[in-house]
C-alpha cells in the first residue's frame, strides 16, 4: 500500500541520504554562487537533527533516579525551528530551479549540479513528508470529531 511505500522511502532516506548530507556540504560549500544558502540548508537539515540527539535521550536515562521530560514548550520550539529551516530551504533551493551548472559561465553565478541535485532531492523530499504529516493530523482531528459522544441531554437548536 501506499503507508508501506512511505516508510520504505522514509528507511531508504535514513540509512542512505541523511549520512551523505554533511559529505556534500563541505566538499561543495563554496559551488554554489548562484544561491549561496543551498549548502547551509543542507547542513542545517544534518546538525538539527544531530544536535537533539542529547536533548532527546539525556531525560530518559535509566540510572537516574527519577527521569525527567523534556518541557512540552522546548518540544514545540524545537519542531518549529526545523520546520521553519526546512520551508525557508525549500524556498533557497526551488528559487534557482535549473541553475546554470557551467562554472565558466560570463557572470559568474552558476550552482555544481551534484549539490544542486542533492539538494533538490532533499526538498522534495521533506516536502512530501510535511505534506504526509499534514494529510496524517488532519485525518486524526477528523476520526476525533467523529467519534466523541454527543452529549445526550441537549438538543441540536437549545444553544441557538
Amino acid at each position: 500500500s501506499s503507508l508501506v511505500s512511505v516508510l520504505f522511502l522514509y528507511v531508504i532516506h535514513i540509512v542512505f541520504e541523511q549520512p551523505l548530507i554533511p559529505q556534500f556540504c563541505v566538499v561543495y560549500f563554496k559551488d554554489c554562487p548562484q544561491q549561496p544558502n543551498i549548502p547551509s540548508y543542507l547542513l542545517g537539515l544534518a546538525l538539527i537533527p544531530l544536535l537533539m540527539i542529547p536533548f532527546m535521550t539525556l531525560p530518559c536515562e535509566s540510572q537516574a533516579a527519577q527521569p525527567q521530560e523534556l518541557p512540552k514548550e522546548f518540544l514545540y520550539t524545537s519542531h518549529l525551528i526545523f520546520l521553519s529551516h526546512a520551508s525557508t530551504g525549500d524556498v533557497w533551493v526551488f528559487s534557482v530551479y535549473q541553475p546554470n551548472y557551467d562554472p565558466t559561465a560570463a557572470d559568474g553565478l552558476y550552482c555544481d549540479k551534484t549539490l544542486y541535485t542533492f539538494a533538490l532531492l532533499n526538498a522534495v523530499w521533506e516536502t512530501i513528508v510535511l505534506w504526509f504529516n499534514l494529510a496524517k493530523l488532519c485525518k486524526g482531528l477528523l476520526c476525533w470529531v467523529m467519534m466523541s459522544p454527543a452529549t445526550a441531554n441537549t438538543d441540536f437548536y437549545g444553544h441557538v
